[in-house]
């Protein structure tokens, strides 16, 4: 019995880290470029009149560094997922708070 549970403990350890290995490498690739069957993109628009730039966002506000943190990004889509698969409240909020 104790070995079965090392084997199995070992067995998931092994998992977790295949899988952080995979999400690091996710993560450093380049997205990958248009495939050659794609519909070629439509030709841009003439120039308008100039809009003003919109102003930035204040320095208290939540979204001033959204998507500036790769593993903050990371624990977000992930949480996104759990909850799209009725995953535990209490998991998606531990890694809200991870990614906080």
């Amino acid at each position: 019995m104790d070995e079965n549970m090392l084997r199995m403990q070992q067995e998931a350890a092994e998992r977790v880290r295949q899988m952080q290995e995979r999400a690091r490498r996710y993560v450093s690739e380049e997205p990958p470029g248009p495939a050659p069957m794609d519909i070629p993109a439509s030709p841009e628009p003439p120039p308008c009149k100039q809009e003003e730039p919109p102003s930035p966002p204040r320095r208290g506000s939540i979204l001033a560094n959204f998507g500036k943190d790769r593993e903050q990004l990371f624990l977000l889509m992930l949480a996104v997922l759990l909850v799209k698969n009725d995953a535990p409240i209490e998991l998606i909020l531990a890694l809200l708070y991870l990614a906080m």
